[in-house]
């Protein structure tokens, strides 16, 4: 079954990336817009973001167009499929369900790195990852162990208000690392 959840979950990234790249190009900033458009298209392109790419564009997901109450609908219910919410609800429930739950995810993180990835079995180590998105069934434990700490170094850097790039990082770190 996960095989089936993720390719359900797969089939929202391009939606998402889209909605993304659109987004990118109605910042009024020139250097944030080319580097988050850069981060786009390496990403498109089959490369793996580093950490450093998705810091340097924290900022844009706050206050600006790219903020979880600013996103464009399609752009929302995109999002709300990666973490399996259902996107049938009006645009202020799944923009306050999508953020409930990316809020969750980042305090499980602070809990997770306060208790130590040694201390997950296998399966829990598994689990945490498909949940943040990353489809594991394929992958040795040393990739999901690194896959994920590099996940809980963005999920504990960033703050409440940048909730949508950690939305958009399930996308960004997971599309191409099982490849």
């Amino acid at each position: 079954f996960l095989e089936a959840y993720d390719r359900s979950r797969r089939g929202c990234y391009p939606a998402v990336l889209h909605s993304l790249g659109l987004a990118a190009q109605a910042l009024p900033q020139p250097q944030p817009r080319q580097l988050l458009q850069h981060l786009c298209a390496q990403v498109q392109g089959g490369a793996r973001p580093h950490l450093a790419q998705l810091l340097a564009v924290r900022n844009l997901f706050s206050g600006s167009l790219l903020a979880l109450n600013r996103l464009q609908v399609d752009h929302v219910r995109a999002l709300s499929q990666v973490l399996f919410l259902t996107p049938h609800l009006p645009a202020f429930l799944l923009r306050h369900r999508l953020r409930s739950h990316v809020l969750e995810i980042r305090h499980l993180d602070r809990a997770l790195l306060h208790l130590g990835l040694g201390q997950l079995s296998e399966e829990e180590l598994r689990a945490a990852c498909y949940l943040r998105g990353l489809n594991s069934t394929h992958l040795g434990q040393a990739e999901c162990r690194a896959w994920l700490e590099q996940w809980l170094r963005l999920s504990c850097e960033l703050q409440a208000s940048e909730a949508s790039l950690l939305a958009h990082s399930m996308v960004l770190l997971s599309l191409n690392y099982s490849r």
